[in-house]
Order: C-alpha cells, then structure tokens, then sequence
C-alpha cells in the first residue's frame, strides 16, 4: 500500500522519458533474445482511466466471438468461474486491477501502452515483458500464430481450438519470461535444472491472489509451464532451437505440461462434435470446443488435491465439451434453475486404466457439486478408454451417456485406429524424435 500510494504521488511518466527508455530497452532486448526489432516501436503514456478501457476493450472484442461465449458457459458450468453474470463483465472486473501494473502491448494497433502514474523504474520488469511480445509479434505474427485475425483463421486454415490455443499462449508467455531473464542475467544461471525448478516455484508463489480458479490456473499454465517449456530448449540448444518452438507448436496444453509427449509427436485424439448427444429440449449443442488436460485437472482440483488432480489428468488423449440451449417454448428441467446450461462432456483417455482414474476422480467431485447445487441430471459413465460426463441435463442421463459412448465406438471401429490408438509410440515421420536419437 505504501509503494502504491508513492507511486500514485510520483510525477507522471513522459513520453520523452518514456521515449528513451522503450528505445534503450529494445535494442539491449533484441540483443540478448537474438531478434532485433526493426525500426522504431510506438509507445504512448496512458492514464489509469485509460488504461482500464484498453483491457475493458481488448476483453470485450475476444468475449464477443462464439468462442469466447462457448467458453464462457462451459468454464461456468464445471464451476471454474462464477455462474452468475456476463462474461465479459467477470472479465473485465478481474483484469481491471492489472492497468496498474504496468504496461501493455497491443497486437491490433502493434503499440506500447505505458500508465503514466507509475514512476518507469517501478514497471521496468512489465514493460520489458511486453517489448519482448512485440519483438515475438514482429518476427512470428502473434495474430496469426494465435489465430486472432477475423476471418477466424489468421492466415489460413480453422480457428483453433481452446486447448490448443492455450498450447500457444504458453509458448507467447514463456518466450517473454525467458527474454527477460536472459537480459537479466547474460550468463545464463537460470537455465539449470535446479534454479528453474526453483525460479517456477516462486513464479508460482507470485500468482496474483483473489482471482477465480480458473484464471489462477490459466496464468501459472501460460507463464510458468510456459516458460519451462521454452526454457528446456534453450538450456539445450541455442536461440534457434527456441524460434523452432514456434513453427512447431505444441498442439495441446498435455504437450506443454509434458513436455516428452511434445517429443514423441503424441498427438490429441480428436473428437467430432457429432459425438455428443441431442438432449430433449435443447436439440444438438450450439457450441463446443476441446478443453484439455489443462482445464481437467483445474476442474479435478476445485475439489480434490492438486497432486491427485494432476495425476488423474495425465492420461489425457482427447475430449470434446459441448453446451446447449433451451428451444424456444421448452422447460426441459421441470422448473430446475436455468442460469447454467446443460453440458455434455466426452473425455478419451491413453487406456482403459487411465480413464478409470479419471473417472473415479470426477465421481467424487460430481457428488459434491449436485449435493451443493442440484440442477438438472448430472452422471458419468465409463467405457474402455472415454468417460462421458452430462451437467445439468434432463433426465434420464442413460440415452445420453450411451449416444455418446456408442458413438465414440462405432468411430473408433469404423477407423484403422480402432484396437489401440499409438499415444505411447511417436507415429511414424515424427522428426521431433529422429532429430532425438540423431536419425536425422
């Protein structure tokens, strides 16, 4: 509170002082990540006011897309965010405390925004953070890498999917964590096994309190399994085998939390949206997406302990989440309350073991979210590798539950994966592992 109410009395920041510090910082940045920036980066000081509108309308334009509102519903119904409310507005309010941490890099306008009511020594570390997006965004495009341009496919082919575009923010997040102590510390300390352990532990301890779980997770997800993930490459190679990172992204956030299945090419499983069920009253599901081992174990851990949840995530293969809406003049839940919709969740796991784990982790958290909130049908069942999962849907649940399970069966029957998918083994042509064992 002290250094906040100094802060607050400090002079503003100019922008000829501002100016010569962005112009300092750049040049010494791009030498130590190895990517000069090219020409001259806008910045302007901001005030608070301003500031919070920046984020209130960067949050507003990324909610606005199905996307954004498909997420929305669904992190609502598995409880990861408050039921209540609009989305945007709930984001809004958690990252309105952020315009007063320091500065922001804006991909739309490529433009340094920087408070003017911080002193500039106060929000070195933000504001060197944020010139390393805008070197990343000058040499890989974070629009299109992240597929936010408004076709919906940046450059070319389909919007990803939730899971995997987290994949990517973690590879954005932690190539700037790891320029950022490059520049701090030249000799590299921080690359040691040991002090990277120890330096995630304490970005970990670093995370923001107060914030939904969700929110917790995402940002200890992006920036410190972000930048291990980064980080275990340049301790092993030099810049260049960073760069390669992001021509060759993970493809999901399990790849990311392991890093050796990134390694073997151990690709997600994927699951069709025809896979879910038409719930009576509601029809087909106007929107679904692919959560990921990332959202399973935040999901596991709002009730279970974090090692318990994290281990039953881990045979993650692929899953589908799919959310619906009444139909005009129906009342499917015979009166039951109607802020959340029903959700229907199909999970495949690496074997039958893992998706019993998974299955016996998910029944103990169900149990305890319908005894403290009863609304509509809840249940799982499991068979072989998929667990299927129905929130708040009308009863009964068995026709559902089986749709989705004889669906996924018949596909995996009618495929030449059918017996046993190859999740354990790289597929063949994976370079990742030929360049591994020197085969290339």
């Amino acid at each position: 509170m002290a250094a906040l109410t100094v802060a607050l009395a400090a002079t503003p920041v100019t922008d000829g002082a501002l100016r010569a510090e962005v112009d300092h910082l750049i040049l010494a940045l791009g030498a130590a990540r190895h990517l000069p920036y090219r020409g001259t980066l806008a910045a302007r000081t901001v005030t608070r006011e301003a500031a919070e509108r920046e984020i209130a309308i960067a949050i507003g334009v990324g909610v606005a897309g199905a996307g954004g509102q498909v997420e929305g519903e669904i992190l609502k119904r598995l409880g990861l965010l408050p039921a209540g409310g609009d989305t945007g507005a709930l984001l809004a309010k958690v990252h309105a405390p952020f315009a007063s941490l320091g500065a922001r890099y804006d991909v739309d306008s490529t433009r340094l925004s920087v408070p003017d009511f911080i002193p500039l020594d106060d929000q070195r570390g933000v504001l060197i953070h944020e010139i390393a997006h805008a070197i990343a965004d000058q040499h890989f495009g974070l629009r299109d890498f992240l597929k936010l341009a408004p076709d919906a496919a940046g450059s070319g082919g389909r919007r990803l999917d939730g899971d995997s575009q987290r994949a990517r923010l973690a590879i954005v997040e932690g190539d700037a964590t790891l320029s950022v102590l490059e520049l701090g510390d030249p000799h590299e300390g921080f690359l040691g096994t040991h002090a990277r352990a120890t330096l995630a532990a304490r970005l970990r301890d670093a995370t923001t309190p107060g914030l939904p779980r969700w929110f917790g997770e995402l940002g200890s997800f992006t920036h410190v399994d972000g930048f291990l993930f980064m980080a275990r490459a340049r301790a092993a190679g030099p810049w260049s085998a960073v760069d390669a990172l992001w021509a060759d992204p993970p493809a999901s956030t399990e790849q990311v939390l392991h890093p050796e299945k990134y390694d073997a090419c151990e690709l997600p499983v994927a699951v069709d949206e025809a896979t879910l069920p038409t719930l009576t009253g509601f029809g087909r599901p106007t929107g679904s997406d692919v959560l990921g081992e990332l959202t399973a174990r935040t999901w596991l851990a709002s009730a279970l302990p974090p090692e318990i949840a994290a281990r039953a995530a881990a045979g993650w293969g692929g899953d589908r989440a799919g959310i619906y809406t009444p139909k005009a003049g129906a009342t499917p839940d015979a009166g039951a309350p109607s802020t959340l919709r029903p959700l229907a969740w199909l999970t495949v796991w690496d074997d039958a073991g893992e998706a019993e784990d998974f299955a016996r982790a998910a029944a103990q958290l169900i149990a305890a979210q319908v005894a403290a909130a009863p609304a509509g049908v809840t249940a799982l069942e499991r068979r072989g590798e998929a667990v299927a999962l129905l929130f708040g849907a009308p009863a009964p649940a068995a026709p559902a539950l089986d749709e989705m399970l004889e669906g996924w069966r018949r596909r995996q029957a009618a495929s030449r994966r059918a017996a046993t998918r190859p999740r354990h083994g790289a597929p063949p042509g994976c370079r990742r592992r030929d360049r591994g064992a020197g085969r290339e």
